[in-house]
């Protein structure tokens, strides 16, 4: 019974199946209002017209950012799917909807204009799948590929954030065209407008130029041989050459024309593709140049090889390399090495970079670095010292040259914090030049941060003062107090001005820099055998004694007074008290002015009239924190920064680290900077367990820096006008040449060196080798010319990259030595002028490579990669007949083949280099039995 009714079922199911309907063009278009309503976010707007569908999703109508929920997410990705089967299906409503008015509108919504990048995955995906499968899939082919070029000069380009997933699309439509031999009559004519872009590329948007490069490489694929020839080779306009010099390699072009002219040049130094993807995407474009095409083959080898493999640039020695020094942060700042001890100076210095008006003022002083030649880099090497004063004709003389030579290494310090490429500046000129209290420093002895500072500022006025230019440090940070004297049994007052660069104020007793400030100006009280005499009095009277501030500078220094000598213990101590500071800060209470606002009695007679009109209000800006004890510690700063494209951040500038910081918060400063006592972890060993206890934070504020408000504002306003400028022209720091020209020296040297050890460089090399690889190496089929140039072309690149940078470097960097040999010995099994090239340039014409690579690599992987390319060498060079000997080779044999030759210098090198050896390497034991039993298999005598 059950049987029967399983069948009844089963019949009337296949019924229905026989009369399903293929979904019709309503469902299609359902479909499509379904999937456009949840791409933007609204499904109450699923009956709405298209151009209402437009506006929800369209980012210049808007007038808040599109968010789309999750569950709108899977809605349009699921009805994408349905309609992709659904068009598949029925090829007639594919051509209905791709004819449709507002299907360009629609498509566009979906792939480039969607701000859900899930959307715009999907949407390209599903629309590759209509455009590839079916029947009409050519015709989908045919109409949409044209649509979306004509996109590329107007929607593409006011969207280039979004734009990555349309170009996705474009590049797979262009090549399901080439691999389906579709008829695309317009190729050449769109490469060449793609090429007439990238030569404009320079300043545009990441997305675009890897979009545009990824575009060019598939229009590639239409051109002939002599076609490519043309556009990569030609002497009227080498796309290899531009593709190298400007898209990648600037740096390195700079660096051969220093090498071969001493010149430096004024092209600049950044590559236009500064990103991994457009790397990657430029390269490829290359790799498809080449493809087939011996001249481009030819060109980019020979260029390579210019730029990194010539007898100027040295091979790296080391092994397991990668580049100690980072590049500097993509708008972000340089950090300072510390040479063990040099903290103290770098936060200083640091500090005082970071206010625009020092490093312009300093930047912009002459006369202190006058040798045009003289190297700034900080590239360690041996120098006399110049800071002897046997010959000076006077110590006023000599204070005067140390002032100059601080000014001068200032300069070179901020330069270098403004204008290098480097992670980082090592600023050995400073180590070598300062001293402190006449005495040079030792670096890995730390000093008191506020004492440098004060050194410094009073060496860099001098100097500014030598050379006949305005004290900028005492001018910006430079203010004066007034001290004082109020007679209580007298009318008489008394005061007397004092410049200070720096305010110092108790932290102990209190617990604010407002209470500290309030005693500061309080003052102490003067009686018996203490009270002061008063000169017009002619006797001693009761009198406050008090500080007070009479000029506020435009920066204001606070020293928070942690650190004291304890004279019973010999030492000097440090107090970690809780001591709090405000983000604002008005000095008013703590001013002459003030005081005497408050008090209703003018002290300070003398008070200029426009004093009284300065801004008293000042905002944090600034702070030298540091950790540790008095014996010993760490120092580091904190800096607010005013970019005026975002807003205010505060970095935390740690030596050679600079990172942003959350010191915005007033939850962290207060852990990062007050001080005094939290409830931490610590494992207690008696009860064998973790108990909390109350501990001391041993990091805290030492130097605070306050920067007046109207300064702050003037310079805000400067910002924006200078990033108005700078919309229009590239801004130009102003600095001494002969600074400006090391930087730039520096800055070449690195971008050249650390653009050979990018994973991108290395992929490229491999990818280009394996590519132009001869299709057939079997020895019934002989090679044709121009696979046998590409094959040796190949070689060259591979041999001189492989010896002299990537056999030497880390292996997540190179990737596995023995794939990097497969694919070299795919080339040296084809042509025997390949292998004769091999063995002369690469191994006797450098015969210590043999102890290099079977000795002295301490990587087994890449000795066992090196000993199958010499025994698969000689393998294949068995029967290619009589060689030419290596030169070193004294009476060599006339008949001698290229495996003789191989078999012979190994045999020389094993009794020069290992007869001595009581422990052989078992692996080159290995290599010289592998060869000989290889070679006798063919060969009978020796």
């Amino acid at each position: 019974m059950l049987a029967e009714t399983s069948v009844g079922q089963a019949q009337a199911l296949f019924s229905q199946a026989l009369n399903w309907e293929l979904p019709d063009c309503l469902t299609v278009f359902a479909l499509v209002h379904l999937i456009w309503a949840a791409s933007s976010a609204n499904l109450h707007a699923l009956n709405a017209s298209p151009e209402s569908l437009h506006s929800l999703c369209d980012p210049t109508k808007r007038n808040a950012p599109l968010e789309l929920h999750p569950d709108d997410i899977l809605l349009c990705k699921e009805a994408l799917e349905l309609l992709s089967i659904a068009l598949v299906l029925n090829p007639s409503s594919l051509e209905v909807l791709c004819r449709d008015k507002q299907f360009p509108i629609f498509l566009t919504d979906l792939v480039l204009l969607n701000p859900s990048r899930s959307v715009r995955i999907a949407a390209a995906e599903q629309f590759i799948i209509i455009c590839t499968c079916g029947a009409a899939s050519r015709l989908a082919l045919r109409l949409i590929t044209p649509l979306l070029f004509s996109l590329l000069d107007t929607l593409v380009l006011e969207n280039a954030q979004t734009s990555h997933e349309f170009f996705q699309l474009l590049c797979r439509l262009v090549n399901c065209v080439y691999m389906m031999g579709c008829p695309f009559p317009t190729a050449e004519a769109l490469l060449a407008s793609e090429v007439a872009w990238l030569r404009k590329a320079r300043g545009q948007h990441e997305v675009l130029l890897e979009g545009h490069l990824c575009l060019a490489r598939e229009l590639l694929c239409f051109m002939s041989i002599e076609q490519k020839c043309e556009l990569g080779s030609a002497d009227t306009g080498s796309l290899i050459k531009e593709l190298l010099e400007d898209f990648l390699f600037p740096a390195s072009k700079l660096m051969l024309q220093l090498n071969r002219t001493g010149l430096l040049g004024e092209d600049p130094a950044t590559p236009i593709c500064d990103t991994p993807q457009t790397q990657a995407a430029a390269f490829d474009l290359l790799i498809s140049l080449c493809i087939n095409c011996v001249p481009n083959c030819r060109q980019l080898v020979i260029m390579l090889s210019d730029m990194f493999y010539s007898d100027q640039d040295t091979a790296i020695l080391e092994w397991d390399y990668l580049p100690t020094i980072g590049p500097r942060p993509l708008q972000g700042f340089v950090g300072l090495k510390n040479a063990g001890a040099t903290c103290y100076m770098n936060s200083v210095l640091q500090q005082l970079y970071m206010v625009e008006s020092i490093r312009e003022g300093l930047l912009a002083c002459e006369g202190a670095a006058t040798d045009p030649n003289e190297d700034f880099t900080g590239e360690e090497r041996l120098e006399l010292d110049s800071d002897c004063c046997d010959d000076r004709s006077s110590i006023d003389d000599y204070r005067k040259d140390y002032n100059v030579g601080i000014l001068k290494q200032v300069q070179a310090i901020f330069g270098h914090l403004a204008c290098s490429r480097l992670q980082y500046y090592v600023p050995r000129g400073l180590w070598r030049h300062f001293k402190l209290q006449g005495e040079p420093v030792n670096l890995r002895e730390q000093q008191d941060a506020v004492e440098f500072f004060m050194s410094l500022v009073e060496s860099l006025d001098e100097a500014l003062k030598t050379l006949g230019h305005e004290q900028i440090m005492s001018k910006i940070l430079g203010g004066s107090y007034s001290d004082q004297k109020i007679c209580k049994g007298c009318p008489h007052r008394y005061s007397k001005e004092e410049p200070f660069s720096v305010i110092s104020v108790d932290i102990r007793n209190h617990s604010s820099l407002q209470d500290s400030m309030e005693q500061y100006v309080k003052g102490e009280l003067l009686e018996g055998a203490d009270a002061y005499y008063c000169e017009k009095c002619a006797k001693k009277v009761v009198t406050v004694k008090r500080l007070c501030v009479k000029k506020l500078p435009p920066i204001l220094g606070i020293q928070l007074k942690r650190f004291e000598y304890d004279f019973e213990r010999v030492c000097a101590i440090k107090f970690n008290d809780y001591f709090e500071f405000p983000r604002d800060l008005d000095m008013e209470p703590y001013t002459v002015n003030g005081l005497a606002k408050l008090e209703g009695e003018v002290i300070d007679c003398d008070l200029d009239a426009s004093s009284k009109d300065v801004c008293t209000k000042y905002r944090l800006s600034g702070i030298v924190v540091h950790s540790g004890q008095a014996s010993g510690g760490h120092y580091y700063s904190y800096i607010r920064h005013h970019d005026p494209t975002v807003e205010v951040r505060w970095y935390k500038f740690d030596d050679g680290e600079v990172s942003e910081c959350r010191m915005g918060e007033d939850e962290e400063m207060k852990v990062q900077c007050f001080g005094g006592d939290y409830m931490g972890e610590v494992f207690d060993p008696m009860l064998k367990r973790t108990t909390y206890r109350r501990q001391k934070r041993w990091w805290n504020a030492y130097m605070l820096f306050y920067t007046r408000q109207d300064v702050e504002e003037s310079a805000i306003i400067k910002s924006f006008e200078q990033l108005g400028l700078s919309e229009k022209k590239e801004t130009h720091i102003k600095m001494p040449t002969a600074i400006e020209n090391s930087i730039r020296k520096q800055n070449i040297k690195f971008l050249h060196h650390r653009s050979q050890f990018s994973i991108e460089y290395f992929s490229f090399i491999r990818k280009l080798v394996t590519c132009i690889t001869p299709s057939s190496t079997r020895s019934n089929h002989a090679l044709t010319n121009e696979s046998e140039q590409l094959s040796m072309l190949s070689t060259q690149l591979a041999s001189r990259f492989l010896f002299h940078t990537g056999w030497h470097t880390k292996k997540n960097l190179r990737g596995p030595a023995m794939e990097w040999c497969d694919v070299l010995c795919l080339h040296l099994r084809t042509a025997s002028s390949i292998r004769s090239w091999f063995a002369h340039q690469m191994l006797f014409n450098h015969p210590h490579r043999f102890c290099e690579y079977l000795l002295s690599c301490p990587s087994n992987e890449v000795r066992s990669a090196f000993m199958k390319i010499i025994v698969l060498l000689a393998h294949f060079s068995l029967n290619d007949g009589p060689c030419a000997a290596p030169a070193c080779v004294n009476n060599p044999d006339p008949n001698a083949t290229l495996s003789d030759h191989i078999l012979l210098s190994l045999w020389d090198y094993y009794k020069e280099k290992l007869v001595n050896m009581e422990d052989i390497y078992l692996t080159t034991a290995t290599f010289f039995i592998c060869t000989l039993v290889k070679v006798f298999k063919k060969k009978r005598s020796y």
